[in-house]
């Protein structure tokens, strides 16, 4: 049986009765069947247009990892990252709000006590900055929940790979190629907290 990816409880393709019959989503609901969305990573590298060329990273990629390890995932990464950090969050039709630069242990610290919220609320994207003239180092969860990572060490993510058992996939894909159902994260845990009230929350601790 083909292997497939632990997507959070909020997330899922249509069923076939919620899309238009004979439309383009029709189409790609039927190609994600056979979609390569599994756990792995690709590396792109850095593009040649001026505005990657004046970034400072030295690489870029992006992950898929089951839900249930995503959120040990963003731990392991964010040692990337140095002590001081800024967040990014933003309601997933909206531009991305950036927080003052705290301290880390502190920032994750406080994320940890909205876990659920960060790896299940597709509603959400949410990650951690450091930018400097040298260098630029970010993880990012869209409402997807998949990881994108801009670092420097490349070895040293690539040991982070290795640790979670996740090889480097020809063709994989993400889910946001395709056709996508989000719910809410209240529908299925009442004791979490809504979009809304956690971006607020974002804003008074970090902005």
């Amino acid at each position: 049986m083909k292997p497939t990816l632990e997507l959070p409880i909020t997330l899922r393709p249509p069923e076939v009765d919620e899309v238009p019959m004979n439309s383009s989503v029709k189409e790609r609901l039927e190609l994600r069947k056979t979609a390569k969305i599994v756990e792995g990573f690709k590396i792109l590298p850095k593009d040649n247009n001026l505005e990657d060329e004046e970034l400072a990273f030295n690489f870029y990629a992006e992950i898929n990892i089951d839900n249930s390890r995503l959120w040990n995932l963003i731990l392991e990464l964010s040692k990337e990252l140095p002590d001081e950090i800024s967040l990014i969050f933003n309601h997933s039709d909206c531009e991305p709000e950036y927080g003052k630069y705290c301290d880390k242990n502190q920032t994750l610290e406080f994320l940890a006590n909205y876990e659920t919220e960060i790896i299940s609320d597709t509603f959400i994207d949410i990650g951690m900055i450091f930018h400097s003239d040298s260098e630029l180092i970010e993880i990012f969860v869209p409402e997807s929940k998949y990881i994108k990572f801009w670092g420097v060490d490349q070895e040293s993510f690539l040991k982070t790979m290795n640790e979670f058992d996740l090889k480097e996939i020809d063709g994989i894909e993400f889910v946001d190629e395709y056709p996508k159902v989000r719910e809410p994260l209240r529908l299925f845990n009442e004791n979490t907290t809504d979009s809304n009230e956690m971006i607020e929350l974002l804003r008074t601790n970090f902005k």
